[in-house]
């Protein structure tokens, strides 16, 4: 074990190609297919509303994300930091369409209409931002700079969304809303172990540790959009949508 610095990246000589970090592509790909197989349960759900909307683009981009990721870790031999610089991106959206998501069933129209301007406005900054980082930052010797303003992001919009609105929501829309205030706290020991540096094993580093948890929370938050749903159903008279 490890704390306060990491192993050495994991090299993997296949057929001539010198890769890299394997055990972070496995992790990636894996969240990746099971996004992709929630998409395709998210677009069976009978309710069509905004909320499942959002939901279903946030699991898109966020697929997609880790999808350009898995291999921005594989091939830095040959793609570099700009293998990287998507799954910055998309991480950014990503928050974003939850947000959206949430905010779309918030019973207060004027703070609604607020956080979705406030939303909107933060994501412009936050790519102008990451774009100038991107662009003006030495990511060469430091690719986790690339990462901070992604992640801050991803800690306020969801924190805020998931956590705080999840809470709200549970306490006065629906009980299904409790599981993203579990997912919230699931991860964590996520950010504990990135911060701190905590690496169990080179095959199950930090990273790795934050997969992990963020594949359940992935599953939390399908339950709770199908439980919702099946809500929403049975309150406008519709049938429970499959399972």
């Amino acid at each position: 074990m490890k704390i306060g610095s990491d192993f050495e990246k994991i090299e993997w000589n296949f057929q001539g190609f010198q890769l890299l970090e394997p055990n972070a592509f496995i992790g990636d790909m894996i969240i990746s297919v099971l996004v992709i197989y929630l998409v395709f349960k998210l677009k069976r759900l009978k309710v069509k509303s905004t909320f499942n909307t959002y939901w279903l683009w946030f699991f898109i981009v966020f697929g997609l994300g880790f999808l350009t990721g898995g291999f921005g870790h594989l091939l830095y031999n040959y793609t570099g930091i700009p293998g990287k610089i998507p799954s910055y991106f998309t991480g950014i959206l990503a928050v974003y369409f939850i947000e959206h998501a949430m905010f779309s069933i918030h019973p207060n129209p004027k703070q609604k209409k607020l956080f979705n301007k406030i939303s909107v406005y933060k994501l412009v900054l936050v790519l102008i931002l990451e774009t100038l980082i991107c662009l003006f930052v030495d990511l060469e010797s430091n690719p986790t700079k690339g990462m901070a303003l992604p992640t801050i992001n991803s800690v306020i919009g969801m924190g805020f969304s998931l956590g705080y609105l999840g809470y709200q929501y549970y306490k006065k829309i629906h009980s299904s809303f409790r599981y993203l205030l579990i997912s919230t706290f699931i991860l964590l020991p996520s950010a504990i172990f990135l911060a701190f540096k905590i690496n169990i094993h080179p095959w199950l580093d930090k990273n790795d540790v934050s997969h992990l948890l963020l594949i359940v929370s992935i599953i939390l938050y399908y339950v709770c959009i199908k439980q919702y749903s099946d809500f929403v159903s049975r309150e406008s008279g519709l049938a429970v949508s499959e399972s």
